[in-house]
């Protein structure tokens, strides 16, 4: 018992360790959620992408602010009860990463709890340790849940459903008059759920049906109305909450004029058209099955799947059926079945089958066999490897150093060679003798999106050093090289010279110096974009390792020291 407590704090730290590692899995991950909550709460620059356009978003509000608005709207207090005290401490794009990273593992502890609570409470003598232990060293919880997916924050609240479905069991062997406060907090769930993922009802609808069967059965109605009114209410709440947001409809003195906007509605029509899909990709029905699953859970995948006619002989048989049970299996089937009806399909899509999956096998952790376990450490080990420390984790350092480099209120200057050239830094007071302006633009290619908030750059600022970031990321080399020719290029002498942090940048109009900085991988064949009969060279300013990118796991092989890094470079004219 003691070396069990002693293993499930080891994966906590594990756990740790996967939020605050700068791997980044899908820019979803961050503009589906942070980016839009710090743009709003700090009023710095931020991208809105396609899904949040005013006349037709497709992403409530309301999940964002409260999965990923709330630990930033703490950091925003923390910082202000600093400044009262006298400690100025300005946010930064490192805080709000670790604030959001951090936060999201305190609420994946709600998984571990809601699903041994679930379980314990409806067989209070089951030993569950092997149940923890599962579900602590699982990379879909480790790994995938730490980050700021949208499916993540659907996964969270799923749990939450099954331990609100098994109290509601539990109470009607005992005491039916006491289910409807459980039963308004279930509706309620349900609807923030839904309108979280456009997929949450497709793992959700098992659990609110036998939730309304249980009522029924103990006669309850009461908890049937509370149940659906408070589904109902909170999804009321979340469409005026959206909006209001959006600017469709005000809300003043308890009245609601305006259009109503229903994010989810908005959602399912546009999933509903493959061309819109096909710009996302179309994957092949099966998708889900042998590649998704595989990928999330592995051995417990094929434990699911070995033990599917043993499940099915229990809930046959007529003694020990848990409701609770019945609800996770269909909950897992039906959310991989219907999501594989969608012809775009990705893995994380099926991180919510992480609480309904281990629920229903729960049996069957204490008695398998040594192998599953080993074969269940290495799978786990080498996600959290691939995707918990290595994919794409170049990406965040690289902006965290443009914001530290080029992203300053006030700067230092001197004139280099030429007077067409500055070389500047971060000013130590409020005040400067050079009124200039200096702008960095970043060309990022062949790496993920850049997260802008991470920039920490106030939007509409005076500030005078401030950074473009500009993605390239599906760009034809020949349009990089293109935009690179064409971009300003200081000296490759002075770059090579210039002190470490400072900004090397070129008058371009008067009391408006600029650079150009390129994002690249070192996986990439660097004389792809920038030939040796170019008008431009290119110096190092940064580099992060490891940063690995699978789209060229074949170089990345043959050179695993070399090809692991990503690179902040600076364009140059070599000439000079």
């Amino acid at each position: 018992m003691r070396y069990r407590k002693l293993w499930y704090i080891i994966l906590l730290a594990a756990r740790i360790l996967a939020a605050v590692s700068p791997a980044y899995i899908h820019p979803d991950e961050y503009f589906q959620g942070p980016e839009i909550a710090a743009g709003d709460i700090f009023q710095i620059d931020a991208l809105r992408t396609w899904e949040f356009t005013p006349t037709s978003p497709v992403r409530s509000i309301v999940p964002i602010y409260l999965f990923t608005g709330t630990p930033l709207v703490v950091l925003k207090l923390l910082t202000a009860l600093c400044a009262q005290l006298g400690w100025s401490i300005p946010v930064t794009g490192k805080q709000m990463f670790y604030a959001n990273r951090l936060f999201m593992v305190l609420a994946t502890l709600l998984i571990d709890i809601c699903v041994v609570r679930a379980i314990s409470r409806l067989y209070p003598k089951a030993q569950l340790q092997a149940t923890r232990l599962l579900l602590a060293s699982s990379s879909c919880l480790i790994v995938f849940h730490t980050h700021t997916f949208a499916n993540s924050f659907a996964s969270i609240t799923l749990a939450i459903c099954f331990d609100l479905l098994s109290a509601i069991e539990a109470k009607t062997q005992t005491a039916a008059c006491k289910l409807a406060c459980v039963s308004w907090w279930l509706g309620v769930a349900l609807a923030l759920g839904t309108f979280t993922h456009v997929s949450f009802p497709m793992f959700a609808l098992p659990v609110g049906l036998i939730a309304l069967l249980l009522l029924a059965r103990a006669k309850s109605y009461k908890g049937a109305v509370c149940l659906a009114a408070g589904g109902l209410l909170a999804a009321i709440a979340i469409v005026i909450a959206d909006s209001v947001y959006f600017q469709t409809a005000k809300f003043v003195n308890g009245k609601v004029s305006g259009t109503l906007t229903l994010t989810v509605l908005n959602n399912v029509l546009y999933n509903s058209d493959r061309g819109n899909l096909a710009t996302h990709g179309i994957h092949p029905w099966y998708n889900h099955l042998v590649v998704s699953t595989p990928v999330l859970f592995g051995p417990l995948a094929v434990l699911a799947i070995a033990r599917l006619w043993s499940f099915i002989k229990t809930l046959r048989s007529q003694t020990d059926v848990k409701c609770t049970l019945i609800a996770a299996g269909l909950s897992a089937g039906s959310g991989l079945v219907l999501l594989s009806m969608v012809p775009h399909q990705e893995p994380r899509f099926l991180v919510p089958m992480m609480a309904p999956l281990v629920i229903c096998t729960w049996r069957f952790h204490r008695v398998v066999p040594a192998y599953f376990w080993k074969l269940w450490v290495l799978f786990n080990a080498a996600i959290f490897v691939g995707y918990g420390v290595l994919h794409q984790a170049g990406v965040t350092p690289a902006v965290d150093f443009v914001s530290q480099t080029s992203v300053l209120p006030r700067i230092t200057c001197h004139f280099g060679t030429g007077n067409d050239h500055i070389e500047c830094m971060a000013a130590n007071g409020n005040y400067t003798e050079h009124r200039l302006q200096v702008t960095s633009k970043v060309f990022a290619f062949a790496a993920f999106m850049a997260p802008r908030h991470l920039l920490a750059q106030p939007t509409h600022s005076e500030w005078q050093a401030q950074a473009e970031i500009h993605d390239l990321i599906s760009v034809e080399d020949s349009s990089v090289q293109e935009k690179l020719s064409q971009s300003v290029h200081v000296s490759c002498k002075q770059a090579q010279t210039a002190a470490s942090g400072s900004i090397l940048a070129k008058q371009t109009t008067s009391g408006h110096f600029e650079r150009t900085l390129l994002v690249v991988p070192s996986s990439l064949d660097i004389r792809r974009i920038v030939p040796a009969d170019s008008n431009y060279s290119v110096v190092e300013l940064y580099s992060y390792a490891p940063h690995v990118n699978f789209d060229h796991i074949g170089e990345i092989l043959l050179h695993p020291i070399q090809r692991t890094k990503l690179r902040v470079l600076v364009i140059c004219d070599p000439s000079r």
